[in-house]
Formats: C-alpha cells, structure tokens, sequence
C-alpha cells in the first residue's frame, strides 16, 4: 500500500465561505490593516470576528 500524500486533515476544516462587497476605501483600510499586523485579509477579518465576538 503506497503512503498517503498531502496535507492531514483537519478537526475543524474551513469549508465555509462568504463573499463581502465593500467600498475602495473599505478595502484599502483592510489591505492596511492585514498589512501592518503582518496577517493575511482572512485572518485579520477572522480576528475582527472574534473581537466583535468578545464585547460585552
């Protein structure tokens, strides 16, 4: 039997995707955000998330 190749599976996969519409301006400041704190526009939106989500 030949060895598995590729990446090991997740315990909680990301198969879930949304599609955003925002300004130039909107976008800008994310690419900037994403940018300064070295993340990517995902992780840096998935953050927001988690921030929004941690207010009381």
């Amino acid at each position: 039997m030949t060895a598995k190749i590729g990446r090991p599976k997740s315990d909680n996969p990301k198969n879930r995707k949304v599609t955003v519409k925002m300004t130039e301006t909107e976008f800008q400041t994310l690419e900037d955000v994403a940018n300064a704190k070295n993340l990517t526009k995902s992780e840096a939106i998935l953050k927001g998330i988690d921030l929004l989500k941690s207010e009381k």
